[in-house]
C-alpha cells in the first residue's frame, strides 16, 4: 500500500511564511504610531496623556458644577412651592384645628421660604463650603442625615421599580 499521509497534508508554502512575518513586523512598527496618534509619545514621558487627563478632569468639574447648579435651582423652586402650599393651607388649618395650629403652619411656611431664599442667594461654592463646615462640626448628624436620605432614596427607587 502506498503512503498517502504526506499527500493528504498540504505543506506550508514559503509565501505564507513571508506574509505572516510581514504582518508581525508591520504590527510592531504600527504600535508606536498608534500610541502617538492616541495622544502618547514614543519616548514614554507621558506629557500628552497627562494633559488629556487634565482636560477630562476639567470637563468633569464643569459637568458636575452644571448638575449641582441645576439641582440647587430645582430644590429652591421646590422649597418655594412647598412654602406657598403650606401658607395656602394655613387658613384651612385655622378653621379645622384652631388658630394655634394655623400659626404653626404659617411659621413653617416662613421657615421653608427663608430656606428657599437662602439657597437661591448662594452659589455652589458657598454651599459646598457650608456643607464641609457642617460635617466638620457635627459629623454624627451629617452621617445620620446621609443615612436617612439614602434610606428614603432607596425606598423611592424600590417603590418605582415595583410599580413598573
Amino acid at each position: 500500500m502506498a503512503d498517502t499521509s504526506s499527500a493528504a497534508t498540504p505543506k506550508r508554502k514559503p509565501a505564507a511564511k513571508a506574509a505572516t512575518a510581514k504582518k508581525t513586523t508591520t504590527a510592531k512598527a504600527a504600535a508606536p504610531k498608534a500610541a502617538k496618534a492616541a495622544g502618547g509619545n514614543d519616548k514614554g514621558n507621558g506629557k500628552d496623556w497627562k494633559a488629556q487627563a487634565g482636560e477630562f478632569a476639567e470637563q468633569a468639574k464643569t459637568t458636575a458644577r452644571d448638575a449641582a447648579t441645576t439641582a440647587k435651582n430645582t430644590t429652591g423652586d421646590a422649597l418655594a412651592g412647598l412654602s406657598k402650599l403650606i401658607s395656602d393651607t394655613a387658613e384651612t388649618v385655622d378653621s379645622k384645628l384652631g388658630p394655634q395650629y394655623g400659626d404653626y403652619a404659617r411659621k413653617a411656611a416662613e421657615t421653608v421660604a427663608g430656606a428657599a431664599k437662602s439657597l437661591d442667594e448662594k452659589d455652589i461654592d458657598q454651599l459646598a463650603e457650608e456643607a464641609r463646615n457642617f460635617v466638620r462640626k457635627s459629623p454624627a448628624v451629617a452621617i445620620g442625615a446621609a443615612a436617612v436620605v439614602g434610606f428614603v432614596l432607596m425606598r423611592m427607587m424600590r417603590g418605582s421599580s415595583s410599580d413598573a
